[in-house]
Order: structure tokens, then C-alpha cells, then sequence
């Protein structure tokens, strides 16, 4: 008689092969792993060193940068005549007027918004991914102000240089007041501000974005007429927004700053 016998296969071979298989499953899920710890961190909290830190150190940076760009534009051009004459200098200096007036505009806008964003991000108890994307798209038209500064400076009698400083200005005061806005709505601030003093805020931060783009035609009377309406208009509309401050803010014990960026 004939035994047939099947042959099974060796109950070793899968373990083999699950074996040999182990170490790069392994490295895939340690992977996944990680990435999933990435992806779950949503939100910094103030005082997780140096994740949150490093936000504030890098605004601050790109904020002296800006501004301490704005004066390399200030070159005194070659002077004719005798160089030792007082009336020489005084009439290169003079020639350099429009770019004095452009950079202590322009330094004195970014000094304002230097010290809303110091007093905003002193509210801030955490931020999220998109606080970062935003602030990134706010930052860059800060690091972007120093060229239609030197451009209204170096040709202040053609509208378009108004134009491109008065949109870039505004450009920095819209993204300033989204990122009010999605710090209040995410749920990032310390100490969340009610809804009248919220409303207050946006109010107050919308003045500057509205006078630039309102006062956009003037340049194309003059730029220095529309440079002149701002010194004009800002003190009148921070008294404005002064006078309609909600009573929490007046108190010494609330302790969320207004930050307000007209006064």
C-alpha cells in the first residue's frame, strides 16, 4: 500500500516571514506614532518653553529689523558747491525733506504697531496653527513697509508711491485686526474679552485700515496731501475711540490691556 502523505507547509516559514517583516512594521508604526503626536499638538500654552517664546522673539526681530531698515535710506546725495559752505549741507539736506518725512511716518506707524502687538500678545495665554500662519502673512508686510517707505521717499510726487505705502500700511492693520479676531473667536486669550469690549477692539483697529484705503485718492492730488490728511485724521480718531472706551477697560483692576493702536 501506497501512503500518501500531503505535505504541509512549515509552520516556521510564516513566523519566519513575519519575523523578517517585524522591524520595518515596527519603524512604519513608531513613525505614524510620532506624527500623530505632531498632528495632535494644536495649541502652545504660555509658559511651554521655548515654543511659545519663540513666537514673541521672532515678531520682535522682525519688527527691529524693519524699522531699523527704514533708516539705511537716509543718505546724504553729493553736494554741489563748496562743501565747506553751512548753505551747501542745508540744501542737501533739504533735498532729502520728503524721505525725512516718509521714515518718521513710517517709524512712528511701526512703533504703534510694535506696542498694540506688545500689549495684544501680553493678553495671549496660547496659540494655534493658524495664529501662526497668520501672523507669518502679518509679519511679512511689516518686513515688507521699508520699500514703498524708500519708494514715496525717493518719488514722492507720483501718486502710485502713495498708493503702494497707503495699501501696504493698511495691509499691516487688516492682518492686525484678523488676528484679534481669531485669537478672541480660537478661544487664545488669557482672559477672553466680553463681547462690547471685543467689539470695541475691532473698531479701534479697523480706524487705521479704513483711513489708509479712504485716503488712497488724495495721492493722486498729492502724496503729500494724503500723508498730511493721516497727521490730521489719526489724533481726531484716537480721541474718537478714546471717548467710546468701554468703563472695563478704565478700571486699574481689569487686567486685559486695550492695546490700542490710534491713541
Amino acid at each position: 500500500m501506497t501512503t500518501i502523505r500531503a505535505v504541509l507547509p512549515d509552520a516556521d516559514e510564516p513566523k519566519r516571514e513575519k519575523s523578517t517583516n517585524t522591524p520595518a512594521h515596527g519603524e512604519e508604526r513608531r513613525v505614524e506614532a510620532v506624527q500623530r503626536e505632531v498632528d495632535a499638538v494644536t495649541f502652545w500654552e504660555r509658559g511651554e518653553e521655548p515654543e511659545f517664546g519663540r513666537i514673541a522673539f521672532f515678531t520682535d526681530a522682525v519688527f527691529a529689523i524693519a524699522l531699523t531698515l527704514l533708516v539705511l535710506d537716509l543718505r546724504l546725495p553729493r553736494m554741489s558747491g563748496n562743501p565747506d559752505d553751512p548753505a551747501s549741507i542745508l540744501n542737501a539736506l533739504g533735498d532729502l525733506t520728503p524721505k525725512f518725512v516718509s521714515f518718521g511716518i513710517a517709524f512712528a506707524l511701526l512703533a504703534k504697531y510694535w506696542i498694540a502687538n506688545h500689549g495684544f500678545f501680553a493678553r495671549i495665554g496660547r496659540f494655534d496653527r493658524r495664529y501662526l500662519t497668520i501672523c507669518m502673512c502679518y509679519l511679512a508686510t511689516v518686513a515688507f513697509l521699508p520699500f514703498p517707505t524708500s519708494l514715496i521717499g525717493e518719488y514722492e510726487s507720483n501718486p502710485i508711491s502713495g498708493v503702494l505705502f497707503a495699501l501696504s500700511l493698511a495691509a499691516v492693520s487688516g492682518l492686525e485686526t484678523v488676528l484679534l479676531w481669531h485669537a478672541q473667536r480660537a478661544g487664545l486669550m488669557r482672559t477672553p474679552a466680553s463681547e462690547q469690549v471685543y467689539r470695541w477692539q475691532v473698531s479701534v483697529a479697523l480706524i487705521p485700515f479704513t483711513m489708509f484705503l479712504v485716503t488712497i485718492p488724495l495721492a493722486f492730488v498729492s502724496p503729500t496731501v494724503m500723508l498730511l490728511s493721516w497727521i490730521v485724521i489719526a489724533p481726531l480718531a484716537g480721541r474718537w475711540a478714546h471717548r467710546r472706551k468701554p468703563a472695563a477697560l478704565t478700571s486699574r483692576q481689569n487686567p486685559i490691556p486695550d492695546g490700542d493702536s490710534c491713541e
